[in-house]
């Protein structure tokens, strides 16, 4: 910085530039550097007339170079009075960047390092690190910096660190907090860094506003613009030329001298003095002295002139009052302010029928509902849910649905693998006797769940056998993260989802006929066993005795029932199924002597396989049927197809199988022929036809294969 000392006795020439910069983030959420949305600069001239006594006039100021300003090269100024001033304002034009390069960052989660993140977690403690970062970009230094930070009020727990250059403070200023860092001194090429550390809990799902920033600098020594200024004038001065007789006759002893008689340093550039004769004129003096008078210091040139008449001597003198500048360049930084959004979701789980009964195979469906509550998009989205035991599972490679719904629509995502990280159920078979976690990851969705959008999980699970003394809990859990992955958003239900058991009753009834046959010794014994409850039973062991003196001699198990060999003096069936409000008859004949005594059949309700597995059709139901049974049900798929390939819509057709599905044993394969049933009946009212009809008849022709 030029010293005022240095300025003693000089016209001073005092330049200050001004640039004032906006500074916008590159967008919501953005955590990089930060775009220049407007640079404007000025400047004002002054040429200062320092003294208290010397006037200054016919002033006129070279500017050399104006390029990039709105400056005329010559600048009249004309006459300035002792302690006042000419004053020149100016723009300045193509600025590209400001001389301090200004960097903030705010970190949504600090605890993870390596990046910057950029979303709220709602109503979660986000521990955040505030980052202000300065850089002189110049060779010179930087006088003063003041920083000046609105601190929302969002933001508390304020920690400010220690910065590595000047001193930061939080304050008060109309009821808003204020971080305030101020800096002397910032050297050539170096960076300030201040970093505050914060803690932040929204309870809106709106974005929030992280506050403006404004710096304010000053740079002595620095413009932003090449004039280079000179001044040229006069001031106070005397000057003339003293002629004294010589010694020797018609010799003339004359002497020229200049005065500064002004408070100003001047520079004597040239001396002339003319000798006027009658023939002309001649010059007598020529001189360049080119040199600074302090104020009341003189310069003299004895020179010599011939003549019996005093001289005619005329003087022609030129100088300059001398000039010092300063220059400063004065800043501005506005930054406005950051805004991140919020991420929120919520997950509602559905249960359909929300209540089942106890002891029945109901065929159930589930739907976990994950709506974007907040301002960011979802990028990330783990969902956990948990199926309790006695209720089996789906199939995660045929049953598991995943539907994102946005203003585009919906549309099904579950098998497009650039949104599927993970599809895993464990354990991965459908033994209903355990739990089993479905676990989806998906990725890759910040395009296709904006706010207001919605993803939802959707799959079928049929209930086996479930006690009534057992809460079934189903929880669900959903861990949702943005594009840059911070720290996730997990939530539950506020209320454990619970699938409800009504208990029913169950009621069997066994009557049993014994009946002489058309020959002497032969019987005709007939069981039925009747399910008068409203729960289907499964896996009822029915043993009847025969009496001692009596052999089997015809037997023949009903469809769909499992011929158990046991001891010779019993007949023992599996029946696998039997549906509420349904009977079977098992008939069998015996021979012997003397009368059939009567006993009663022994029937044993073992429910769920003790192994837990389902049965496969092929083992319950294909082994069991009769050849003519077999032709039968070949039939019914037969004109199931042909319907099809003849047209027919989907509610004639859901109608058709619904007609035919109690000629099927029954059984787990029967409960996929309805479930398939219930699939047809939703697609409402459209011609079986294209990739409709192709669909459909690979189903028919799966669920076919339990009969084969």
């Amino acid at each position: 910085m030029v010293k005022m000392s240095e300025l003693k006795n000089l016209i001073v020439i005092d330049i200050t530039d001004y640039e004032d910069t906006v500074l916008s983030p590159t967008g919501i959420g953005a955590t990089d550097a930060h775009n220049i949305k407007e640079i404007k600069g000025k400047g004002t001239l002054l040429i200062k007339n320092t003294s208290q006594k010397s006037r200054l006039w016919n002033l006129s100021c070279d500017l050399k170079e104006t390029i990039n300003t709105n400056l005329n090269k010559e600048l009249n100024v004309g006459a300035i009075n002792p302690n006042q001033e000419f004053k020149q304002e100016y723009e300045i034009q193509n600025l590209k960047e400001p001389c301090l390069k200004v960097i903030e960052t705010f970190d949504a989660e600090r605890d993870i390092s390596g990046k910057i993140n950029n979303a709220f977690l709602y109503e979660n403690t986000n521990k955040c690190n505030l980052k202000i970062d300065l850089t002189n970009t110049l060779e010179i230094p930087f006088t003063e910096i003041t920083v000046t930070k609105e601190i929302p009020p969002l933001l508390q727990d304020i920690d400010i660190k220690s910065p590595n250059v000047g001193n930061a403070e939080l304050g008060q200023e109309e009821g808003k907090k204020i971080l305030t860092w101020k800096i002397e001194n910032l050297p050539p090429k170096q960076t300030a860094t201040l970093e505050v550390l914060c803690i932040v809990n929204v309870k809106e799902r709106k974005d929030q506003n992280l506050g403006n920033l404004r710096v304010n600098y000053l740079i002595d020594n620095k413009i932003l613009t090449l004039i280079k200024p000179e001044v040229r004038g006069e001031t106070d001065s005397m000057s003339g030329v003293t002629r004294e007789e010589g010694s020797n006759p018609a010799t003339w002893d004359c002497n020229v001298e200049f005065i500064n008689d002004s408070e100003f340093k001047v520079r004597l550039e040239y001396v002339k003095v003319s000798h006027n004769i009658p023939t002309g004129s001649e010059n007598v003096v020529s001189e360049t002295p080119n040199i600074e008078l302090d104020p009341e210091q003189s310069w003299e040139k004895d020179f010599l002139v011939d003549g019996q008449n005093v001289p005619d001597l005329a003087s022609e003198i030129e100088f300059t009052p001398l000039f010092g500048v300063i220059t400063r360049v004065i800043g501005e930084i506005i930054k406005e302010p950051t805004i991140y959004h919020v991420l929120s979701t919520e997950v509602h789980k559905t249960i359909n029928p929300p209540e089942v009964a106890a002891y029945a195979n109901t065929d159930m469906t589930i739907v976990n509902s994950i709506p974007n509550l907040g301002t960011s998009n979802i990028d990330h989205l783990e969902i956990i849910d948990e199926i309790p035991p006695d209720f089996v599972p789906p199939l995660k490679d045929k049953d598991l649905k995943i539907e994102v719904k946005n203003m585009g629509g919906v549309f099904e995502i579950q098998n497009k693998v650039e949104f599927i990280e993970a599809l895993e159920i464990n354990p991965d078979d459908q033994n209903p006797d355990s739990k089993h976690i479905i676990t989806i990851r998906l990725k890759g969705l910040k395009s296709q769940v904006p706010p207001n959008s919605e993803i939802s999980m959707s799959y079928p699970i049929l209930a086996r056998n479930p006690k009534p003394e057992v809460r079934y809990n189903t929880p669900v859990e959903v861990k949702a993260n943005v594009f840059i992955k911070g720290k996730e958003f997990i939530i539950s239900p506020p209320e454990e989802p619970v699938i409800n058991i009504k208990y029913v009753a169950r009621k069997l009834k066994t009557l049993k006929s014994v009946k002489p046959g058309l020959s002497e010794g032969e019987f005709s014994i007939s069981v039925r066993i009747q399910n008068k409850g409203d729960v289907e039973l499964e896996n009822i062991v029915v043993t009847d005795g025969i009496p001692s003196g009596f052999a089997l001699t015809e037997f023949t198990p009903p469809v769909g029932t499992i011929h158990e060999k046991g001891k010779e003096s019993e007949v023992k069936i599996k029946i696998p199924e039997l549906l509420g409000g349904k009977s079977i008859n098992i008939n069998y004949n015996c021979s012997g002597t003397g009368d059939y005594p009567r006993t009663e059949p022994h029937v044993l309700v073992l429910g769920r396989d003790s192994s837990g597995e389902l049965s496969t059709p092929s083992e319950s139901i294909s082994k069991t049927l009769s050849r003519s049974k077999e032709i039968e049900i070949d039939g019914i798929f037969n004109e199931f197809t042909r319907k099809i390939n003849g047209g027919i819509k989907t509610d004639e057709l859901g109608a058709l199988l619904e007609d035919n599905m109690d000629k099927l044993p029954p059984g787990p394969a029967r409960h996929q022929f309805a479930h398939f049933i219930k699939e047809i009946k939703s697609m409402g009212n459209v011609v079986v036809v294209g990739n409709i009809s192709d669909e459909i008849l690979s189903k028919l022709n799966d669920l076919r294969k339990n009969y084969a």
